[in-house]
């Protein structure tokens, strides 16, 4: 491995760019591969110039640049357009994805490069072994994982810091559940992962832009990945509340006819419109469900690398030597081979 590109998703938060900066050129002297870093500006409100002043004293980073996006797309979709930039140029051996704010340190690059080690194909992502958020945060994720568990199957224990070959990044790029969530992709793709357990720092400047709803629009978005999956979970679960249901109104059936006795009048037929408004529930949350699955199969799919410049508005050289701007205006559907040529 001889040159390690960096994608960073920034959206105003420029202060804690800009000390990670610093920190990646000091961590650059020490390894033994090129860094070029590249940073998505996911659409900020705030000139990234204002902060950025001590690029120009950079010594070990090869080259820092900015990609301007139109408008804010969201960090997951920021980090797809970052990929798919990286991919299309192929002037890399390895793509390493983290946060500006600090959380994922520069420290363990040097962690997850030897956990790579001369492998030709790779993927290393940082477990967290320890975090550094509030209790409801905290509580909040492990509900999180809990029901990626539950409506999955799969177990998902990593996040955006993660380090790929060049070979798993083109793959990755071609894959439209990257447009929702990295980690379910990843999952997704079935590339063999290697987990490297990472403590989670802390931030640099600033809150965390992640509250209540963002985390929610962030769980959702990484279990959609899985909408097979959830699907026929879902029908499983029909096909055991209809069984339920029918043993249910057949026993009070049999109680009322044969037991009289033992019955209080009404009681039948409370039960047994209570399992029919159940079962009729359940049928419909999965007819809706089925529905909306199929319509999604037959629309089309945002595939990163053939619509990522539909996002991007320029490219901005800060340090190094790398093309400043680029034709991104095809908004047409045109045949994938043509956006390429």
């Amino acid at each position: 491995m001889q040159k390690l590109r960096l994608i960073i998703p920034v959206f105003n938060d420029w202060t804690s760019f800009n000390i990670l900066l610093c920190e990646l050129d000091d961590v650059a002297r020490t390894l033994p591969v090129r860094m070029a870093v590249s940073a998505v500006n996911d659409g900020s409100t705030h000139p990234p110039e204002d902060e950025l002043r001590d690029v120009e004293g950079l010594r070990n980073l090869e080259s820092v640049e900015i990609i301007h996006l139109y408008s804010n797309v969201g960090h997951q979709r920021a980090i797809a357009i970052g990929l798919a930039t990286a991919a299309e140029d192929d002037n890399f051996d390895a793509v390493l994805v983290m946060d500006a704010d600090g959380e994922d340190s520069p420290r363990a690059i040097e962690r997850m490069l030897e956990a790579a080690g001369n492998r030709r194909d790779f993927c290393v992502v940082a477990r967290r072994r320890r975090r550094s958020e509030n209790l409801t945060f905290k509580m909040s994720y492990v509900l999180y994982k809990c029901a990626f568990r539950l409506l999955t199957g799969r177990q998902i224990s990593f996040g955006n810091f993660s380090l790929f070959s060049r070979s798993y990044v083109r793959r990755l790029v071609r894959v439209s559940d990257l447009w929702n969530n990295l980690p379910a992709a990843v999952l997704r793709s079935r590339i063999p992962i290697h987990c490297l357990p990472v403590d989670r720092a802390k931030r640099y400047a600033g809150k965390s832009k992640m509250n209540l709803t963002s985390l929610v629009v962030h769980g959702f978005s990484g279990i959609s990945v899985y909408a097979e999956t959830i699907f026929v979970r879902l029908m499983i679960l029909t096909l055991i509340l209809a069984g339920i249901s029918t043993v249910s109104i057949s026993v009070v059936l049999s109680l009322r006819l044969f037991l009289p006795r033992f019955a209080t009048p009404g009681w039948a037929t409370t039960v047994s419109f209570g399992m029919v408004i159940l079962l009729v529930q359940v049928l419909s949350v999965t007819l809706s469900s089925i529905l909306m699955l199929l319509n999604s199969r037959v629309q089309r799919l945002i595939v990163p690398l053939a619509d990522y410049k539909c996002f991007v508005d320029y490219r901005q050289q800060m340090l190094g030597s790398v093309k400043e701007t680029f034709p991104v205006f095809e908004t047409t559907l045109q045949p994938f081979y043509e956006r390429l040529a």
